[in-house]
């Protein structure tokens, strides 16, 4: 099971970086697209605001534009927004992708700053992990000053900062829970005797978002029946 997940992290990192088009976020630039892009921000189920968009991946907030400067979105403000073709939904602050979604809940995907190996980066040159470590913790840091920043200005240096690695994951979202996609993490919602049984029962495939809809629709159904 463990070795499924792996494979579905795979193949959802190579889906991010076939629709990125050799895009690389970076320090100067830490975003989830190469520009702010129009999109509909969802206040509420009633309630939208249209305008220029991006996802800042140090902390997965939302940000936008508004007259020049780069701005954030409060986290309390925003249900969900579109961007392009692209949706994302609030989970606990973060901006999620939803790659699949029933009356259940839905299937996200989390793409942050990977810490752990931008602080590895490095290593290979000779460079000493601490001084390593203060150098790319300072990058990050960088990263995360964008807001009140001229759009353009910061647009016209994207390409001057370090590259950032990604970490890509896949959740669950129902019932207001985010649920990591491991068998460990969903048989503490169900239980493992009832999980080992649904997974007996259903060839699920984890590289499919739709396949896994059918666990999150069974986390739903278990935890409603508790």
């Amino acid at each position: 099971m463990k070795k499924m997940v792996l494979y579905a992290v795979i193949l959802f990192s190579g889906l991010y970086t076939a629709s990125a088009q050799d895009y690389e976020p970076t320090s100067t630039w830490p975003y989830l697209y190469p520009d702010f892009t129009a999109g509909i921000l969802h206040i509420s189920s009633s309630e939208e605001r249209e305008g220029l968009y991006n996802i800042h991946i140090l902390e997965g907030h939302l940000h936008f534009i508004e007259g020049d400067l780069v701005k954030e979105a409060n986290p309390a403000d925003v249900y969900s927004v579109k961007i392009g073709n692209d949706i994302y939904i609030n989970a606990g602050g973060k901006m999620m992708k939803v790659l699949a979604k029933s009356d259940s809940g839905s299937v996200v995907q989390e793409i942050l700053v990977d810490k752990a190996k931008l602080n590895a980066a490095g290593a290979a040159y000779g460079a000493s992990s601490n001084s390593m470590a203060t150098r790319n913790l300072s990058s990050l840091e960088q990263a995360g000053s964008m807001v009140n920043t001229n759009h353009m200005e910061l647009k016209n240096s994207k390409n001057e900062g370090q590259i950032l690695p990604l970490a890509v994951k896949i959740y669950l979202m129902t019932g207001g829970k985010t649920i990591y996609a491991s068998r460990k993490d969903v048989s503490k919602e169900t239980g493992e005797e009832k999980l080992k049984v649904f997974l007996k029962e259903h060839k699920i495939r984890w590289k499919d978002p739709q396949s896994l809809l059918q666990v999150v629709d069974f986390i739903a159904q278990e935890t409603t029946e508790k």
